[in-house]
């Protein structure tokens, strides 16, 4: 940070009971602390009701408030900020029924390779253990017109499909279940899945036993309101948004969210300037920074949580300004009006992006 920019981030720093005046007069301004993020997320504290290992690999895990009572309303497609150890804030989906509100639902794959996260959760979450999780937080959900949803799990991804399912049955919508995995041994849930009242829906792909999915084959014979949603691993991903393509289904039907960072191309950075709407300010974000960087050294607070353009916790307003964007939470009918900040740039070097900030 330079000489000139240090002096503008303190100036707009003030003590915590000058914060308490201005608010108590009704003032608003850059010292003002503005959460960008359009969900309510606060952390609760929650007690591991049940454990129940599925498959070796995968295994349940049911959260329920300590005094018994419900907990917050959420939708298919949620995903659960859980913080494993304070090194460790990870994100699961919701594999339980969204009607039921005494409970949450995970389900957790052991990676033994992966960051250490799942394998820390696996040793430490027993039953009993209170633990810390966000409000459920849906950068994935359901599209409430569509005529008929195709519902693709693969491995691990199998789990906000069992809440999509669950939600569609309720709704007496149309839907297809498809759950692909290597083999039946490694796979979580099969018995929940057998028992559900939608049963009849859901058809398994097992590798090992020669019925792996034929994606174009499942997705064949489009029709105006069919969406397909899928989830995990990537590869898996890649395929079912390569046939859905193949086959008809629109950028606007075909639905997917990333937990981890997919291969990127090669961007070229380049200078811009970023317009705040709300106080006409305009501050100019170099090439090798990212927007939420130079809005902090700027005194300017927006919260951000991966970085990775994965969370959407610094979803912002877009009012104008053509824009390179290089996100993996929204549509591309969301990207008309937002822009994830932590990641995307303007389209032409030397733009100009204006942000509801």
């Amino acid at each position: 940070m330079d000489r000139e920019a240090g002096i503008e981030a303190y100036q707009a720093m003030i003590t915590a009971q000058e914060y308490k005046v201005r608010r108590a007069a009704g003032d608003s301004g850059d010292w003002e602390h503005a959460y960008s993020n359009d969900s309510d997320s606060p952390v609760l504290r929650v007690v591991a009701s049940k454990v129940e290992d599925m498959s070796g690999q995968v295994t349940k895990y049911e959260f329920r408030s300590p005094d018994g009572s419900d907990l917050p309303d959420w939708t298919a497609g949620a995903h659960l900020d859980i913080v494993v150890a304070p090194e460790f804030l990870r994100q699961y989906s919701m594999s339980g029924d969204p009607a039921d509100r005494s409970k949450y639902q995970i389900g957790v794959l052991r990676e033994e390779q992966g960051r250490g996260g799942s394998a820390l959760l696996h040793r430490i979450f027993a039953e009993g253990r209170r633990v810390f999780i966000s409000k459920p937080i849906n950068h994935f959900p359901l599209e409430a017109s569509a005529s008929k949803s195709f519902l693709m799990g693969g491995g691990i991804g199998i789990t906000p499909m069992i809440a999509m399912a669950h939600q569609l049955n309720a709704q007496g919508r149309a839907f297809e279940l498809h759950y692909s995995m290597s083999t039946r041994a490694g796979a979580g849930y099969l018995a929940d899945l057998s028992a559900m009242p939608w049963a009849d829906h859901v058809t398994h792909h097992v590798s090992d036993e020669g019925t792996r999915a034929d994606l174009d084959v499942l997705l064949n014979g489009y029709c105006n309101g069919w969406h397909v949603y899928t989830c995990r691993p990537d590869r898996y991903m890649d395929g079912v948004m390569q046939a859905a393509q193949r086959q008809g289904f629109t950028d606007e039907a075909r639905h997917l969210e990333y937990f981890s960072v997919p291969e990127l191309p090669e961007y070229e950075n380049h200078a811009f300037t970023l317009k705040l709407a709300r106080s006409d300010r305009e501050i100019l974000i170099p090439a090798d920074k990212s927007a939420t960087d130079v809005l902090a050294e700027h005194g300017v607070h927006v919260d951000v949580k991966c970085a990775d353009g994965i969370c959407g916790v610094c979803k912002c307003g877009l009012i104008s300004g053509e824009v390179e964007h290089r996100d993996f939470v929204l549509s591309k009918a969301q990207r008309q009006g937002a822009v994830i900040l932590c990641q995307s740039h303007a389209a032409t070097k030397g733009g100009v992006v204006v942000v509801d900030l």
